[in-house]
């Protein structure tokens, strides 16, 4: 049969950008002075041999969107890797959104230690996207947006 390899990969560029100066010099971006380079890290999970299991509604390479409207997401602790990006579309149109219209991840409170409201571990903007390497927890994630609903593309893969 065979197992999952699955491999990940992240990259920084901390940039700095300089205006320019009218008649000295164009504007012009640079690695910020103190980091002086690109941070980078990336890593490979091998599951359990003779499983691969594939959620997130994926099919010949095409995935089921999700959507902002606050539905929750199980992760377990056999989720190995959980990839969700912004497609930069509004829910079941092919209308971009505007850059004000973010991803918000959230940690679903009632199935955590966490208290109180909702936590919000990121927001993606169009296009971005977050990879959670062994979440090793079985709590839900929310996804919600501050102004519209947003397709949301996710993938996790477990043992």
């Amino acid at each position: 049969m065979g197992y999952l390899k699955t491999q990940y990969a992240v990259s920084v560029n901390p940039k700095f950008h300089n205006y320019g100066s009218n008649g000295g010099y164009e504007a012009f971006d640079t690695i910020h002075e103190n980091v002086r380079r690109s941070v980078s890290g990336d890593g490979e999970i091998t599951g359990a041999d003779g499983v691969a299991t594939i959620s997130g509604g994926w099919n010949n390479g095409n995935s089921t969107k999700y959507t902002s409207d606050g539905s929750t997401v199980q992760v377990t602790t056999s989720t190995n890797l959980l990839f969700i990006r912004h497609t930069g579309f509004l829910r079941n149109t092919n209308t971009k959104c505007d850059s004000i219209d973010l991803l918000q991840i959230k940690i679903d409170t009632s199935s955590s230690p966490c208290t109180g409201s909702d936590f919000i571990l990121c927001e993606l903007g169009p296009g971005e996207a977050m990879v959670f390497p062994r979440p090793g927890s079985s709590w839900g994630l929310i996804f919600s947006s501050s102004r519209a609903d947003i397709d949301v593309e996710m993938l996790e893969i477990g043992t």
